[in-house]
């Protein structure tokens, strides 16, 4: 069975959770958050009957009652803890709210020669980029985290999150099938209330990009 990180487990790791874990893909799901009323309106795998509770051990056992398999740990995911929590994982899906985990995730399945996938969420849109070893990385189109404004303080439409978090699911699913056709891709979705097709930007690999470069040193 293929087994999966998902790494956070809010508006995009909900819809990503639920559909793997439908797909047959064991997960390890990671957030140290818990779950909020303000929540609500677009993490739909919750309740408020769940508020106060770890949005990770919740996700989890919404996998397993839908027939999945899933251990949710209350926890932020870090480098330094990456090889216990992922390393018998095959790939390893982001759908967290922060940059620098974000940069930490890519840099780490690089580094280990694991496939990925990076969503990110805000206002109308968002973004999914699909990495494996031997193509351009997160790192080669981003360079380095920034200061960005977040969901929680910027917003995101609830129906956005189900849309980005179900796209990162199924390029994800194809990873996990071997299909890395189009890894070294991102797709754009600028504002879905105007249109539902993304703009798929395919690039090259940076000279200089440092976690290519740790890659090839190891």
């Amino acid at each position: 069975m293929t087994r999966a990180t998902v790494v956070g487990a809010g508006g995009l790791g909900g819809p990503l959770a639920l559909a793997l874990g439908a797909a047959g893909v064991e997960l390890v799901i990671v957030d140290h958050d818990t779950v909020e009323l303000s929540n609500l309106h677009r993490q739909i795998q919750f309740t408020a009957s769940d508020i106060g509770k770890s949005k990770a051990t919740v996700l989890a056992s919404a996998v397993v009652a839908a027939g999945g398999k899933a251990r949710g740990y209350q926890t932020k995911w870090t480098a330094e803890d990456a090889d216990d929590i992922s390393g018998d994982c095959d790939l390893i899906v982001d759908g967290c709210d922060d940059p620098a985990t974000k940069f930490a995730v890519a840099d780490w399945a690089v580094a280990t020669g694991k496939p990925y996938v990076i969503a990110a969420a805000l206002r109308y849109g968002g973004n999914v980029l699909v990495g494996a070893p031997g193509h351009a990385c997160y790192r080669c189109l981003f360079e380095e985290p920034v200061d960005a404004a977040t969901c929680a303080a910027a917003g995101v439409l609830g129906p956005v999150v189900g849309v980005i978090g179900g796209v990162a699911a199924a390029l994800a699913i194809g990873l996990a099938r071997g299909d890395s056709s189009h890894a070294g891709s991102i797709f754009v979705f600028d504002d879905l209330r105007r249109s539902r097709d993304p703009r798929i930007v395919r690039f090259e690999p940076r000279a200089g990009c440092p976690s290519c470069t740790q890659r090839k040193a190891s």
